[in-house]
């Protein structure tokens, strides 16, 4: 038993200096990427450049030069290197959407509005937290593919999504940057609410489905969607279309005021669903960073976003029809026909995020809110800006992304075409980078998955 013991205690003690012979960690190789752009929007807003190179060090933008270069001076010995030809290609910033709902495709949540009768599944709709989660990894790479290097998920369950975001942040697959809301905030039988029949009076089955009466509970809502790792919080302060609940307001302003407050006490910004235009001036005044949808929109509601900077978020597409309507001229195209919110909020200078309410739609098709956009009046240039530099400013990323400037993390898509000349070229986005990874090339994904081995 002493030798034992003794055997131990020098294995214990030889171990830090075999650690030490063994020396630091090898740091490995740097990677570059120089990419050939025949046309460079390097700033959307700005004049797009010819034959330029954007030149990226690992993740993150390290250089862009003017011609084609193919070799970087200051690169370490071993550095890997290759070149992408894109000269034939116009490239610019990967595209960001600040409205999707990677759980499902389509929603056909409006079959389950009829009080009584709101659990899952039904079709297109999973039944538990797993299927969602397998549902976020198919739609989520559809996203990326179309171009979308930045999403942000605005309601989902207490699990799936945010298992797919960990995973992509690990590196165990390649997809796009997620910002998740997790589980939307919702009062008792409001636009949202999931919370089954049978356990309304279950504290922790509410807390997990976002729902919540009352000031009290919506603070306690928020904190519990910030405990799971929500990055922002989203709360739907009307009924909706989707649900079949009406287009009025189902919070009160002190609800509004806690859930608002409480998401920026903590650190985090906060989406409304909106439609009645009493809701959307309650929230801008409680200091919600974001509209979604804001059909009803009226011109106290414009002027009051303006003055505070609170952006909207036109999802048109989720309107213009969204597929949960199988019914000739459905009533959200008349109403948006009819307010034409984007239009006079564009034209009022309030700050427009592009977003587009995938889920209701098939992920992978975002890109044609670009064209509801401009067929409305919108400029291709602002569209392309609402999508990169806007939407980058919404998320609290600017610093990070929506443009291809030095330090900046290199996400970036091209197309054939000019998409300022033709917006519609926008929907064949044929590469695309995230983070300095080659995600599809010359309209070919890459590898889904590479399953690395986990740490011990």
């Amino acid at each position: 038993m002493r030798t034992l013991s003794i055997a131990v205690l020098l294995c214990l003690l030889s171990a830090p200096v075999l650690a030490q012979a063994a020396g630091p960690e090898q740091k490995p190789p740097d990677r570059y990427v120089l990419i050939h752009a025949g046309t460079l929007l390097a700033v959307p807003g700005t004049r797009p450049q010819s034959k330029m190179t954007v030149v990226v060090k690992n993740d993150r933008i390290a250089a862009v030069e003017n011609g084609y270069i193919t070799a970087v001076a200051d690169a370490a010995p071993g550095s890997a290197l290759q070149v992408i030809d894109l000269s034939d290609r116009f490239v610019l910033p990967g595209l960001m959407d600040a409205h999707v709902h990677l759980y499902h495709e389509p929603s056909f949540s409006r079959h389950r509005a009829e009080r009584g009768d709101r659990h899952p599944p039904w079709p297109g709709e999973p039944g538990t937290g797993a299927e969602g989660a397998v549902n976020a990894m198919i739609y989520a790479r559809r996203n990326l593919a179309a171009g979308f290097t930045t999403v942000r998920d605005l309601g989902s369950d207490d699990q799936s999504v945010f298992a797919v975001r960990n995973a992509i942040n690990a590196g165990r697959m390649i997809g796009p940057r997620i910002l998740v809301a997790g589980s939307a905030i919702a009062v008792t039988g409001g636009h949202g609410d999931s919370t089954p029949m049978g356990q309304t009076g279950d504290e922790m089955t509410r807390l997990a489905n976002g729902t919540c009466d009352g000031p009290m509970e919506c603070r306690k809502a928020v904190r519990y969607q910030y405990k799971l790792g929500a990055d922002v919080i989203k709360f739907t302060s009307t009924g909706g279309f989707g649900s079949n609940t009406g287009l009025e307001p189902q919070l009160f302003p002190d609800e509004i005021e806690a859930i608002v407050a409480t998401a920026h006490l903590v650190g985090l910004k906060v989406a409304t669903h909106a439609y009645s235009p009493i809701a959307i001036k309650d929230a801008v005044r409680a200091g919600v960073d974001s509209i979604e949808h804001g059909f009803l929109l009226d011109d106290e509601g414009i002027v009051m976003m303006k003055k505070a900077g609170t952006f909207l978020v036109p999802t048109l597409s989720a309107s213009y029809p969204p597929p949960i309507f199988r019914i000739p001229d459905p009533p959200s195209v008349r109403l948006r026909n009819e307010y034409r919110a984007f239009e006079r909020a564009y034209a009022a200078g309030v700050k427009i995020a592009f977003g587009t309410d995938a889920g209701t739609f098939a992920h992978g098709d975002n890109a044609k809110e670009f064209e509801l956009m401009v067929g409305f009046g919108m400029t291709p240039m602002d569209a392309v800006r609402s999508a990169t530099i806007m939407t980058a400013e919404l998320f609290g990323i600017a610093t990070e992304a929506g443009t291809l400037e030095v330090g900046k993390l290199a996400d970036l898509v091209a197309v054939q075409g000019n998409p300022l000349e033709n917006i519609a070229l926008l929907r064949k986005i044929d590469f695309v980078m995230k983070s300095g990874r080659i995600a599809k090339q010359d309209g070919r994904m890459t590898e889904p998955f590479n399953y690395p081995a986990v740490a011990e």
